[in-house]
């Protein structure tokens, strides 16, 4: 954006700032000058004649005034009037406060800056303001008003502390832009440009915060969020090309006779034709020198563990080991158990690691899994801790991998010598978030459900339904099917007005269902406690489990066939989505009840999607929509989801676009030399310090 070498100005010295201000903008990240160029508009503001205004009620305008005359109020805690014209027409506004300082404050003849909303009085045919904000006129602002559109950007509460308001917001980046204009350079090569329909940088930034109509924002805008999504994807294509240019991988030759039972004899039931497209792409992944590096999606139920079982019996028939992380001991050991009913059958051993397993027990698996004799090794981040050393791991399961932070997966690929990566998420995750989160990754999705599993039946309900409710929970529970009833928070909170977990269980227990046996799990819990009631309920002594979102991934009990869902609006409806997966795993008809009673026109919009749609892709790009990709992901990602003009739930298009551009970049010149990327790779070293060993190594 700028030149290399150019000197930055600092923010306290843009005119309108000084150094109280500036410690409130250094605060939101903003240092020097050139960073107050990307603090986008939220707003324009249409400078308006006057005269104009009684045609046009009801709207925000900016104008300049002068002030013609002024009522001081009969008693103390009424309005000032003033009467400002701008020598076609007169307003008149009311301005509430401290009578005195009104009366200092507006001198009659002085001129000002006006923003505020317009209202027409039909009574008596006048129109009023309500002024949002005020400043008191000079000559230099001049230059910004002779701009059609005034820009209005979002003020932070560190911001308004220093008495900056709107228009004083708008008036210092306005003197940014004029100190800075000279040193904003080109970021994309032309031939990009033009391929793709875009504006020059310098054009883009400056009509971004002045533009010439407001038909012309949008173009400014999708030129801005296609060079942010340009370098994401560059940075992406780098790291992918490192990857797997730069290591040799294993060479999963043989699919052994293990392979051929399992699908032939021991499965008890027909995958899926898209489980059998998927591990036949995992399995070509895996037969190349090239190290693997695949996300495998698929929603809840879609059977990913069992295609994960097939692709490690290839690692495991080619003399290697297969290491498979969870994020938590329940999931762990929910994976440990599935595994191993397959994988026994065929004479394979598995072991589990996790943090509260017995020291005995613990040094027992630990040695199995040195010696070879433990060919699969399930765990938790128990898997990545100095003691444990595997004998061969050739292959890499991790699930749920988002909940694993970069520096933990590939503290488990060390384990081994370039092993094979699959990570796998029963999130359903939008296109456009999978290529900027996991676009490094090839991906295979699993777009298909059992053949036997019926549709989950989901219905919102406020209070005034609960009796029924609870009446059609002992009628199923008679009929020999369990209940989980989930809380959004274990204790009752002061600050949260909410149900919990601990404080219903006890209602439930002792008032509403004292005929039937109730359990209750949550995340403070100690393991083996949960692992216990998990199992009574898997076991049918427990007819009701009350629960937190512990059980939201991991749980497999195909006699549950109802959840309640307490408090619903507070859930993300990617996550009611995962905890609507337990249920619906039998042959009987399943049903998801949310208990909704305060909700908003947004919030009842949000959960009526939930009653109308059982598909975890199309719930996810709404919850992505709502919420954003922080949200929808369970954890803020540091850095790359920051976006400023780009929008991942609207610009799928766009991110395309832009990334078949940066990877056909990298293909072509994968350490940017040629001078045809000389601008490309000037801009990459300034703004993506992090990631510039990249070049070199590509």
């Amino acid at each position: 954006m700028y030149q290399k070498n150019s000197a930055k100005t600092e923010i306290a010295y843009i005119k309108g700032v000084g150094p109280k201000r500036a410690e409130a903008f250094n605060k939101l990240g903003l240092k020097y000058s050139e960073d107050l160029l990307t603090v986008y508009p939220r707003m324009y503001l249409l400078k308006t004649n006057i005269r104009s205004l009684a045609k046009n009620h009801d709207i925000n305008v900016i104008f300049k005034g002068k002030v013609i005359d002024k009522y001081l109020p009969f008693k103390p805690k009424q309005p000032t009037r003033i009467i400002i014209s701008d020598g076609t027409a007169s307003i008149e506004s009311l301005m509430w406060g401290n009578t005195f300082y009104r009366e200092k404050q507006f001198k009659i003849g002085d001129e000002y800056i006006f923003w505020g909303k317009t209202t027409y009085n039909t009574y008596n045919k006048s129109v009023m303001l309500d002024i949002r904000d005020h400043k008191k006129f000079e000559v230099t602002d001049d230059d910004m008003l002779k701009y059609p559109l005034i820009p209005v950007y979002i003020l932070s509460e560190e911001l308004k502390k220093t008495w900056v308001k709107p228009l004083t917001l708008t008036k210092i980046i306005f003197n940014a832009l004029k100190s800075e204009a000279e040193n904003i350079f080109e970021v994309l090569t032309e031939p990009v440009r033009i391929a793709n329909d875009l504006l020059d940088h310098k054009t883009a930034l400056l009509k971004m915060h002045y533009p010439s109509s407001e038909a012309e924002v949008e173009k400014v805008r999708q030129t801005l969020a296609f060079e942010e999504f340009f370098y994401l994807q560059l940075v992406i294509a780098l790291r992918k090309k490192a990857y797997s240019e730069t290591e040799n991988g294993i060479h999963f030759e043989k699919i052994g006779e293990n392979f051929e039972k399992l699908f032939n004899e021991h499965l008890g039931f027909e995958l899926t034709s898209a489980q059998k497209r998927v591990i036949k792409e995992i399995i070509s992944d895996m037969r190349s020198t090239k190290p693997m590096n695949r996300l495998l999606q698929g929603d809840v139920g879609s059977g990913k563990t069992i295609v994960a079982v097939f692709c490690i019996l290839v690692a495991i028939e080619n003399g290697y080991q297969t290491a498979f992380m969870a994020p938590t001991e329940i999931l762990a050991e929910q994976h440990f158990k599935t595994l191993s009913y397959y994988i026994n059958k065929l004479g394979i051993n598995a072991v589990l690691l996790t943090g509260s397993q017995r020291k005995k027990e613990k040094e027992e698996n630990l040695t199995k899994v040195k010696t070879g004799n433990a060919s699969v090794v399930v765990g938790t981040h128990a898997l990545i801790q100095d003691n444990v050393v595997f004998n061969n791991l050739g292959f890499t399961v991790i699930d749920e991998q988002h909940k694993f932070g970069v520096i933990q997966r590939a503290m488990l690929r060390s384990k081994g010598t370039n092993p094979d990566v699959l990570v796998m998420t029963a999130t359903p995750i939008p296109r456009t978030l999978s290529l900027t989160v996991f676009g490094d990754l090839d991906i295979s999705i699993i777009d298909e459900l059992p053949k036997n599993r019926k549709s989950i039946k989901t219905a919102l309900r406020g209070e005034t339904e609960r009796l029924k409710i609870y009446d059609f929970i002992r009628k199923e529970i008679n009929a020999g099917r369990q209940i989980y009833i989930v809380y959004p928070i274990i204790n009752e909170s002061e600050k949260l007005d909410l149900k919990s977990a601990v404080i219903h269980y006890e209602i439930l227990k002792n008032d509403i269902f004292p005929e039937f046996s109730i359990g209750l799990v949550h995340g403070k819990m100690p393991w083996k406690e949960i692992n216990n009631t998990i199992e009574d309920f898997k076991n049918k002594k427990i007819n009701i489990l009350v629960s937190t979102t512990v059980i939201e991934v991991g749980i497999d009990i195909p006699n549950a066939s109802i959840m309640v869902i307490e408090e619903a609006q507070r859930f993300g409806l990617s996550q009611l989505h995962q905890l609507r997966g337990r249920v619906g795993r039998g042959a009987e008809q399943s049903y998801c009840i949310l208990m909704a009673d305060k909700t908003n026109d947004i919030s009842y919009e949000r959960l009526k999607i939930m009653t109308e749609t059982n598909d975890g892709f199309k719930i996810s790009e709404t919850d992505l929509k709502l919420r954003g990709p922080g949200e929808l992901l369970g954890t803020r990602q540091s850095g790359e989801l920051k976006f400023t003009a780009a929008d991942l739930a609207t610009d799928g298009d766009l991110l395309i676009k832009a990334r078949e551009s940066a990877f056909k970049v990298i293909d072509e010149d994968p350490q940017l030399r040629s001078y045809h990327n000389e601008t490309i790779k000037e801009h990459f070293l300034k703004y993506y310090k992090e990631s510039s060993e990249l070049i070199k190594i590509a």
